[in-house]
């Protein structure tokens, strides 16, 4: 089930929210009437983990996060790649229905809506 880390805001920008469970990340920003303008989702965590991403101004993406731990002896930053196969929309909105019921419902169903309007 996700939950919430609850993080420092700085009033002067958007509220950042985070949630995870062993599947998902699930990154929200909202504006100050609590709207959300972007979400990320990452999702496979411990496997081949992917993010699909929307953003009120830019739309969605899809990426594969490349760890950056090519090589034992250094630590590189996590980065997103290009990747347009969005093949396993059926088992993360099913998968994300069941993590999400202890969240908001108003977030929950907004997630829904973006992942339905982007999926295949």
């Amino acid at each position: 089930m996700l939950s919430e880390f609850h993080l420092k805001q700085d009033e002067r920008f958007n509220i950042k929210r985070w949630f995870q469970d062993d599947y998902f990340d699930l990154f929200i920003w909202q504006n100050n009437p609590g709207q959300i303008i972007s979400f990320q989702l990452c999702y496979d965590r411990s496997g081949n983990e992917r993010v699909i991403s929307w953003d009120h101004k830019r739309g969605f993406g899809h990426h594969r996060v490349d760890d950056g731990e090519a090589s034992p002896h250094k630590n590189m930053t996590p980065i997103f790649v290009k990747d347009e196969a969005f093949s396993s929309y059926d088992e993360v909105l099913s998968k994300f229905t069941q993590s999400s019921k202890q969240i908001s419902q108003d977030i929950c169903s907004f997630i829904v809506q973006k992942l339905e309007e982007y999926s295949p």
